[in-house]
């Protein structure tokens, strides 16, 4: 071989080593950051063309065909789509001009650069992926989000590729179909049809969606607009009962975001779907809407709140048309932009509507309690994380964007002003409409109306975790404040980290109460509007509710307020120190027994629903996790007899439901179940309360837990008495968690292990809370190994919020040495385990690793309090 030759197959030689190089950089599983930035900079004006012909039989595969357009400015690398589904599943593609190379590698279809031109058109046969479509008997639907579509097409799979979709579904005969655009149908015969949509406005690929099935339709015209929701609820009592509202909802919260944005709805088409056993709550695809159907069709039993959780639900998604579908983060990284936006314009649009709720109240009781449950504990993270990859964009979920997000943005608006915050949001809105746009994208335009320091507070509240710890340190001289400092620091105290915040201080004597508003600008403040005024007998330092933190009370405080709360008129300062004392007792400042035993006075005498609903939560925490066997057998009777006779005596029908439940929760005494198996034989009558079906099965379940007398064979009449078909396979599936016979039970948990049988998620989490019931945590510790050995699988198969709520259930009634143990183990031989399911891990055990302290060491930690108070800084 002569020199010019060798020399000629090196240079070959290394540029396809140099080229495979370039590409398998990019080629690993999911969708890098890198790779997203790439093709974000290169394609544009993307068109997908969607054929997906469906079977009735849910197992039979789904043929699928793609025509794929784009443009790319640069053709100097391999054109890498997104399809996880399954290599051998991409039958075959096309160009113009015939077949042309591909692979199908780590979770990507690459076509070779030699096939690629300015302007791309490519025909793709493949087998639809099952991974993301929700196959049941009758119907099915797609969910995509967060980076889900490329399990079932081949796809551009990251939100700042924003593309126009046209879909065409083949199904049966009797099956509608939902998806974002206007529909056709055409084709049709007595066994198939074709129903073709009209091509979708620009929207992420996460955004794009369909169901079909046998559904029922519903039509309505309200001020001009036509809406249409699609079911299956087989009740139409039911259906007709709560439609009313599902419509009302919808239409108020479209001409209110009209208003506020100044932007008329943007996607034309208005159409819901009310699925069984959905994953979340709601999803916000534009022109198809996907809801739970539970969350939406009440049950006729149902309570003020729940009501008015459906309408911040409905007012939720129909924000995130503008927030998130109109405007759509550029990176999953900023996916807490469009939820928080959506939260908190939902409660702006369902405050008016309820002017019997104090909004103040109800904003701290849904927000607070569940972001204080991750930023108390090992695992808390800032709101804004960092995301390497798409394959993880679903651990970003969870009560710190949902809760903590909300109560942060009202802080800005708050120190922006309304009307500042609003022409900034317009303007964000109005340049990036049908495009992306970051978290700073946003901050940017909002500084331009304001002298308030963002960066600071933005660096503080969005890119910090955890949360303030406040504590004050007050002296007196001659019977007077002579020295008043009030210190933000993070729980190890060793750090720089503080929270600018607004804050109202109550200082409080027998006769008389004083409030003192501060703006704590730095991490200590020397309240001098106190200097002088007499010593007080008790102070809280959050008297508005509107202060986020752990608030550190003092004995005096916590001993006044336990023994005094209920004859405090302000429902908001009622609410925030129940809060700020379950905090504490956390902390180990407050005898959890001392705790409980208020908790039950005051439910006697509490009469606001959203607090009554609190103490219940607490209560529940407390007693199953923070008190030991002696001091629950203790306490159940006279708990048990407190819940029956508000349940009695009560006049309200909310209140009388939230008692019912709270007694079906805590009673376990032989005398407190024979009561609750005659309610459930009517042969004991509970005037006023409205029993759905619901509530029956929820009440059979719980009489089985406890092993009553018969108990199978009244869930197998009840099983029976079913009409509805979604429910009654959900019922079978539960059953199964709730045997007498404790193999039967194991059988039942080793058969989660198949992916299969996780499939319906809601359906597997309310068993998980039967088989890890409190009243059987000492049979189901046994499982806790094995639950943590499948997280990483669950997180990789199920759905975003899936290994949060699988971890919850699985570990939130177990307080013992056993369970304890098992988690330790778990970290200790994962120690290097993935940050984003070990935070995951670190919350939803935090319960099992304080417990023991709480029950414990509380006298000691409250006799250090006086150390405290000479800390200084």
């Amino acid at each position: 071989m002569t020199f010019r030759r060798l020399f000629i197959c090196a240079y070959l030689a290394i540029n396809y080593l140099s080229s495979c190089t370039e590409n398998t950089e990019e080629l690993t599983p999911g969708i890098s950051l890198e790779l997203a930035e790439y093709r974000n900079s290169v394609i544009s004006d993307v068109v997908y063309d969607l054929n997906f012909n469906l079977p009735e039989d849910p197992d039979v595969a789904i043929n699928a065909e793609l025509k794929l357009s784009f443009t790319l400015s640069s053709t100097d690398r391999d054109l890498v789509l997104d399809f996880n589904a399954g290599d051998e599943l991409v039958q075959e593609v096309q160009d113009e001009n015939g077949p042309v190379p591909f692979s199908v590698q780590n979770e990507h279809l690459v076509i070779k650069r030699e096939a690629l031109a300015s302007h791309n058109h490519f025909y793709i046969k493949f087998i639809a992926g099952d991974r993301s479509l929700n196959r049941k008997e009758n119907f099915l639907y797609s969910l995509f989000v967060p980076a889900k579509a490329s399990s079932c097409f081949p796809v551009f799979d990251q939100p700042d590729i924003k593309a126009k979709y046209r879909l065409t579904l083949q199904v049966p005969a009797a099956w509608s179909a939902i998806s974002n655009g206007p529909s056709h149908v055409s084709d049709s015969s007595s066994n198939r049809k074709k129903i073709t949509f009209q091509e979708t406005l620009p929207i992420s690929s996460y955004l794009f969606a369909f169901a079909a099935g046998e559904f029922q339709a519903i039509t309505k015209e309200i001020n001009g607009r036509e809406l249409t929701m699609y079911h299956r609820e087989t009740d139409q009592d039911r259906v007709e009962r709560n439609s009313g509202a599902i419509f009302d909802w919808h239409i108020k919260s479209l001409e209110w975001l009209e208003e506020y944005t100044g932007i008329p709805y943007p996607f034309g088409k208005f159409h819901f779907v009310l699925l069984p056993s959905f994953q979340f709550g709601g999803m916000e695809h534009p022109g198809a809407i996907f809801y739970k159907s539970s969350s939406l069709f009440l049950d006729e039993s149902h309570t003020l709140t729940e009501e008015l959780r459906r309408a911040r639900l409905i007012a939720h998604e129909t924000a995130h048309m503008w927030f998130g579908d109109l405007v759509t983060m550029k990176w999953f990284d900023d996916v807490w932009l469009k939820e928080v936006f959506a939260n908190f314009m939902a409660a702006k649009i369902v405050q008016p509507n309820y002017p019997q709720i104090n909004h103040d109240l109800q904003f701290i009781m849904s927000h607070y309690p569940g972001a204080y449950a991750v930023d108390r504990t090992q695992g808390s993270h800032p709101i804004q994380q960092p995301l390497d990859n798409l394959k993880a964009a679903g651990s970003l979920y969870g009560a710190i964007i949902y809760q903590k997000a909300p109560i942060v943005m009202r802080m800005l608006e708050d120190n922006m002003g309304e009307q500042a915050f609003q022409t900034g949001i317009r303007t964000y809105l109005e340049k990036y409409q049908f495009a992306n746009a970051s978290w700073d994208d946003l901050i940017g335009i909002l500084s331009q109306n304001t002298d308030y320091k963002l960066d600071r507070w933005n660096n503080h509240w969005v890119k910090s975790p955890e949360m303030p710890h406040i504590r004050y340190n007050m002296r007196q001289k001659r019977d007077t404040i002579n020295k008043f400092d009030l210190f933000t620091y993070r729980k190890d105290e060793q750090s720089n980290i503080w929270w600018p915040q607004k804050l109202e201080l109550l200082l409080g004597w027998a006769d008389s109460a004083h409030h003192i508003e501060v703006n704590k600008t730095s991490r200590r403040l020397n309240v001098a509007e106190g200097i002088g005024l007499p010593f007080p007998e008790y102070v809280f330092t959050n008297s508005d509710g509107a202060g986020y933190g752990y608030f550190s009370m003092k004995s005096a405080s916590i001993e006044y307020y336990l023994e005094n709360i209920h004859e405090e008129t302000d429902e908001v300062i009622r609410g925030a120190v129940w809060m700020s004392l379950y905090e504490n007792m956390l902390y180990g400042k407050v005898d959890p027994e001392r705790f409980a035993m208020a908790l039950m006075n005051n439910i006697v005498t509490e009469q606001e629903p959203l607090i009554v609903s609190y103490l219940m939560d607490v209560l529940k925490q407390t007693f199953w996790i923070y008190l030991n066997d002696n001091q629950r057998d203790m306490i159940i009777p006279r708990l048990e007899g407190v819940l029956l006779n508000r349940l009695l005596s009560t006049e309200n029908d909310n209140l009388r439901t939230t008692y019912f439940r709270a007694l079906t929760t805590f009673t376990f005494t032989a005398k407190g179940t024979q009561l609750l198996h005659s309610i459930y034989l009517d042969k004991m009558e509970i005037p006023d309360l409205l029993f759905s079906e619901n509530d029956k099965i929820k009440l059979a379940y719980e009489l089985a837990v406890r092993e009553v007398e018969g108990c199978q064979r009244l869930m197998e009449d009840r099983f029976q008495k079913i009409e509805n078909p979604d429910r009654r396979d959900r019922m079978r599936f539960v059953m199964q968690a709730l045997s007498a016979d404790e193999q039967d039970r194991d059988t039942f948990f080793n058969s989660l292990k198949d992916v299969v049988n996780r499939s319906n998620e809601e359906w597997v989490l309310e068993a998980l809370y039967y088989l890890h019931h409190p009243l059987r945590t000492s049979e189901s510790a046994k499982y806790i190994k094995e639950s943590l050995e499948l997280l990483e699988e669950i997180a990789e198969t199920g759905d975003i919020f899936f290994p949060k709520r699988w971890l919850d259930r699985t570990l939130e009634n177990h307080q013992s040495e056993e369970a304890e143990d098992a988690v330790r183990q778990f970290l200790y031989d994962h120690n290097k385990y993935r940050s984003d399911l070990k935070n995951k891990l670190l919350q939803s055990s935090d319960h099992l690793f304080r417990s023991e302290n709480v029950r414990q060491s509380w006298g000691e930690l409250k006799r250090k309090e006086s150390l405290e108070d000479d800390k200084g800084e």
